[in-house]
């Protein structure tokens, strides 16, 4: 429904709906700086590929997860970020992309966001946290015992807690190390996965 939504929310508002959902690299609005090392040192890697590119996507990572997490406790936050900032933005990047590249390219991109597709799950997941808590802490309060809740805390929302972690870690590589590649050779130019994170230097989402 949200995802259905999202599409005709940027049909009938084509002008402000890539300003709300603000698409960026997914639209292939992206500005890349590579320059490719003479020689690849251990230190070099270590600077490129663990303190450059995988310090974004860790922090990617916790940020998803913080604003997750706060959505979860908020109730009313799973309704903007999941429901809107996941499923809706879906539905409107799928109707931007077609709209800018043509429906053949579109579905060439869209099988290799692989972090959206985790990132959609991690959303169903905390909608399903946010019933198992707020449920078992209503049932708690009926039936006037923590015992319940306690069980239901360690056996089903600390799992799912656990899964929605590995889910946003995951999709945070693949949005840097894949995902970025993967748009941009499909918008723009074919350039080798390894040319591209060995010697990318500065990426940045234009207008």
């Amino acid at each position: 429904m949200f995802y259905i939504g999202g599409i005709i929310y940027t049909v009938l508002d084509p002008t402000n709906a890539p300003i709300f959902f603000k698409g960026g690299f997914l639209l292939g609005n992206l500005e890349v700086k590579i320059q490719y090392p003479s020689k690849i040192t251990l230190n070099y890697f270590y600077e490129q590929f663990i303190n450059f590119l995988g310090k974004k996507s860790f922090n990617i990572f916790l940020n998803n997860l913080l604003i997750i997490i706060i959505s979860i406790f908020s109730g009313i936050g799973l309704i903007t970020v999941v429901c809107i900032g996941l499923f809706s933005f879906s539905g409107s990047i799928t109707y931007m992309l077609f709209i800018k590249f043509g429906l053949i390219r579109t579905i060439i991109i869209f099988p290799g966001l692989f972090h959206l597709y985790l990132e959609l799950l991690a959303g169903f997941l905390a909608i399903d946290a946010f019933v198992v808590f707020y449920g078992s802490f209503y049932k708690a309060i009926i039936n006037n015992s923590l015992l319940n809740f306690k069980i239901n805390i360690k056996e089903k929302f600390i799992p799912l807690i656990l899964r929605i972690t590995s889910l946003l870690l995951l999709a945070a590589f693949l949005e840097v190390f894949w995902s970025t590649w993967w748009v941009f050779i499909v918008t723009n130019q074919y350039i080798p996965w390894h040319y591209f994170y060995t010697g990318i230097y500065s990426a940045k989402v234009i207008c």
